[in-house]
């Protein structure tokens, strides 16, 4: 199976033309974005996805691999394109995939630094 990454040079900028709106469409959706921004896992995106933007969602993976679609490979396919977005920084951040919720773990303070002279 063809992932995003596969493509280059023109190929995947031509690719990306032709992923942007569909992609934009699915990515700006409320819904979608809430699933998102909630760190649920890529099944719960993958559902949210198909329940609201099945054609958009058809559309992107026969792009990217133009393999038919079935009941099996539905959901890996779309997951596997999910994984491949979401592991970008870049990416992720133009989609806004990287408003994740943070873990309690997670500082929001800024770092400081010690400048105080090392003693010789």
């Amino acid at each position: 199976m063809k992932k995003l990454s596969d493509y280059k040079d023109d190929a995947a900028i031509d690719l990306w033309a032709d992923l942007l709106d569909p992609l934009s469409d699915i990515l700006t959706d409320e819904n979608v974005r809430k699933v998102v921004q909630s760190g649920k896992s890529k099944i719960e995106i993958a559902k949210e996805i198909l329940k609201g933007h099945k054609k958009e969602a058809v559309e992107i993976m026969l792009r990217i691999d133009d393999t038919p679609i079935d009941g099996l490979n539905i959901i890996l396919r779309l997951m596997d394109v999910l994984t491949d977005i979401g592991s970008n920084e870049e990416i992720k951040g133009f989609f806004g995939y990287a408003g994740q919720a943070q873990t309690g773990s997670e500082s929001s303070g800024s770092h400081t630094e010690n400048t105080e002279a090392k003693e010789k």
